[in-house]
Order: structure tokens, then C-alpha cells, then sequence
């Protein structure tokens, strides 16, 4: 049995049942990323190819499991879903694009760095999984913004690419590719709320600006926690 897809499931318990249909293809020593891929992600680059990858399929669903040595010698890595067709109607922004076609979206992350900002995630990228506007925060936004007379932004084509266990939004503009965090009750330390609107609503992530700024950023949290020599 692979030993990081068994530490997977120790730590992330509850995703894997004894009903469900396992089946794995095959253990790729690297994997092979376009240049493009490369250039617009170097950090992210360095990270996968320093990873033990297991391609499975859980349900006839395909993932690559990627897998690093943490410092504290525990196997820690991302499970990450591959979509072929998701019939999806959203405007997903190239490099979103260019991220899942190489290695698919997060679905669950194990034995990771904190703080990450992959911490407490129900997904990160995954295209079926994305959504239009706040993840169902229109009437708590409409509601502070009148509470406070403050003017809404116009929030209803941001996409939505990532969730967090207890709703918040990460989402990015599709035309400015500008980063945006929806929280309701963060308590982050690297945010700060956005100029004219209130607390606990719109938020700008320090360091952050665009899709490539939080996907680089994400990927040197995790490289900054593997071993050196892995």
C-alpha cells in the first residue's frame, strides 16, 4: 500500500470510506509541465517537481496525489481532483485555466503548514466547484452595506474559486484577475478590510494582488515546510 495515500487517509479521515472503489494507475516520478506552465508559476513549479505523485481513481473520479517530507519527517501533501468535462459556464481566467489543465484542483490538503492558506479549505481551483459572486453572502452584505450606508461594490461576476470551511469566499475579478476575500469572521492575520466597505465583508490578503500572486504565495507556504532535500 502507498505510504503517503495511507497517511493521507490518517490524517484526513473521513474522506475515504470502506464502500468506496479505489483503484490505483500509477506512481510517476515527476511530472511534465509546459513552459507556459512554468513560467507563470515558477514557485509552484519547484514545489511539484520535488513531489511523489500517485495517480488513483476513488469512485472512477481521477486524482494525483501529490505528496512532499515534511521537517518533521511526516509524508504531507494535496489531493488533487482532474476534471476532463465540467460543462461549466463560468468565465475562468487563463492562468486558472492553465493551473487546473497541468494539475487539476485541491480538493483536500493533509498534514499542512499553518498558517497556509490552504487551512480549513473545502476546495481550492476546482472548476465544478466554482461559483458566481459570495457563496451565498448577498443578503448579510446588503445588509451591512445598508446598516452602515456604505455603496456595494459590484461583486455579482467575481468568481469564487475557493471555500472555506465556514463560507468564506475567495474570489478574483475576471477581467482585473484581482484577488478578493469574503470573510464573515476571520480572524487572519494577513488581511485588511477593503477601503469603504464594512468590517467582515470584503477583505484585500497582504502580499496578494492577483490569481498568480495567491497561487505563488500558496506554493511557497508549502515549500518553506518540506524538507530541504525532498
Amino acid at each position: 500500500m502507498n505510504e503517503d495515500f495511507e497517511e493521507f487517509k490518517k490524517d484526513i479521515s473521513w474522506f475515504i470510506s470502506q464502500s468506496d472503489k479505489i483503484d490505483f494507475l500509477d506512481t510517476e516520478t515527476e511530472i511534465e509541465l509546459t513552459e507556459k506552465f512554468r513560467n507563470t508559476f515558477p514557485i509552484l513549479s519547484n514545489l511539484i517537481s520535488k513531489a511523489r505523485i500517485l495517480t488513483l481513481t476513488i469512485n472512477n473520479q481521477l486524482y494525483k496525489l501529490f505528496s512532499w517530507t515534511n521537517k518533521n519527517g511526516l509524508s504531507c501533501g494535496w489531493l488533487n481532483k482532474i476534471e476532463q468535462n465540467t460543462n461549466s459556464q463560468l468565465l475562468i481566467i487563463e492562468e486558472h485555466k492553465l493551473l487546473l489543465n497541468e494539475i487539476g484542483g485541491i480538493q483536500e490538503s493533509y498534514n499542512e503548514p499553518e498558517p497556509s492558506l490552504s487551512n480549513n479549505q473545502n476546495f481550492m481551483f476546482i472548476e465544478s466547484e466554482c461559483s458566481l459572486g459570495i457563496n451565498d453572502w448577498d443578503d448579510y452584505y446588503k445588509e451591512l452595506c445598508e446598516e452602515e450606508n456604505v455603496e456595494p461594490i459590484n461583486y455579482k461576476n467575481l468568481v469564487c474559486f475557493v471555500v472555506e470551511a465556514n463560507g468564506d469566499a475567495t474570489t478574483y475579478d475576471p477581467k482585473t484577475k484581482e484577488i478578493l476575500l469574503f470573510s464573515h469572521d476571520h480572524c487572519f492575520d494577513n488581511v485588511e478590510v477593503l477601503e469603504n466597505q464594512p468590517e467582515y465583508t470584503f477583505h484585500t490578503i497582504n502580499g496578494v494582488v492577483n490569481f498568480v500572486d495567491y497561487v505563488e504565495t500558496l506554493a511557497a507556504e508549502w515549500k518553506n515546510e518540506i524538507k530541504k532535500h525532498d
